[in-house]
């Protein structure tokens, strides 16, 4: 949480994309229910507003509480998911994306960060087939809605994962320039990204956070005694 890492910018393009399935390609728009929504928007104005740990985790328990209203809505699991990675609680963050993925509450981008948890948990063979579906999903996006561009790089990277090469994403870059004129900046921040240190970042995140739970734990312990 203190610091800004290329993970959190990247996976920050999840809100730019939101269409709901119940099958791989299905990309029909979920339709929000009002009341799960607004405590959805509270969640997500906490989360903007503030990056410390007390407004992380009050943005949490908004999130359940929408979904207790709303279980298939896949936005809601993909940000507390998100959240809990950003503190470094991997295996909570994988556990409810997985759960989405079941209940098939779940978007292209989300199935991406499955991947992405999936691959820091070492479960690769999983990991594979979450970016293979990903990669899939976001291309029928891209066909109906070829100007987004969160879309667009989530795909660059779920297909760089899925074929193992990190070289493959944003490899025309000039042609994306010439697609999204108006993103330049967007483009250059993120073109000389390697998925593949989405990972590594994860990693790093998770150990960094078991270090301070320790320490935590140590500084308890000498106080006690």
């Amino acid at each position: 949480m203190k610091n800004k890492t290329i993970y959190i910018f990247f996976l920050s393009f999840l809100c730019l994309v939101s269409c709901n399935n119940k099958k791989d390609v299905d990309i029909t728009p979920y339709i929000v229910e009002p009341k799960a929504d607004s405590i959805y928007q509270l969640a997500i104005s906490l989360v903007n507003s503030s990056f410390d740990v007390d407004s992380t985790l009050k943005a949490m328990v908004l999130l359940d509480q929408a979904l207790t209203i709303d279980s298939l809505n896949p936005d809601y699991y993909g940000v507390k998911a998100k959240l809990l990675a950003e503190m470094g609680y991997l295996d909570s963050a994988l556990n409810i994306q997985t759960l989405a993925d079941q209940r098939g509450a779940i978007t292209g981008e989300y199935l991406f960060q499955l991947g992405l948890f999936q691959a820091t948990k070492d479960k690769n063979s999983e990991a594979h087939k979450s970016f293979e579906r990903s990669n899939n999903y976001l291309k029928a996006v891209l066909e109906k809605y070829p100007d987004s561009l969160g879309a667009f790089l989530i795909q660059q990277a779920a297909n760089a994962l899925y074929e193992g090469e990190d070289s493959l994403f944003m490899n025309d870059v000039r042609g994306i320039r010439e697609r999204y004129p108006d993103r330049l900046m967007e483009i250059e921040m993120t073109r000389r990204l390697d998925p593949s240190s989405l990972i590594k970042q994860l990693k790093n995140i998770e150990k960094n956070a078991i270090i301070e739970d320790m320490t935590l734990d140590l500084d308890s312990l000498e106080k006690t005694n």
